[in-house]
């Protein structure tokens, strides 16, 4: 059984606070930021599919989405 600290809970936190302390503590999150909107990733990924016609890596991130998005419009 894994052990489950404190650190670990607030880590899987979605709540924007935990963010914004831990990054000050060095503990960076990508997918919550304090005090900024996150892009809606299953939207950018149902789009991509609509325009390119196929399904995105799960990998990318919102901007890389979006960036291929963009490339595949323009």
């Amino acid at each position: 059984m894994k052990k489950s600290h404190y650190m670990t809970r607030a880590l899987r936190a979605q709540d924007p606070r935990y963010s914004s302390i831990l990054g000050k503590l060095g503990y960076e999150r990508t997918d919550v930021q304090a005090g900024a909107a996150v892009p809606d990733i299953t939207a950018l990924r149902a789009e991509y599919h609509r325009v390119l016609g196929k399904r995105p890596f799960n990998g990318w991130d919102a901007e890389t989405l979006a960036a291929k998005i963009a490339e595949a419009k323009g």
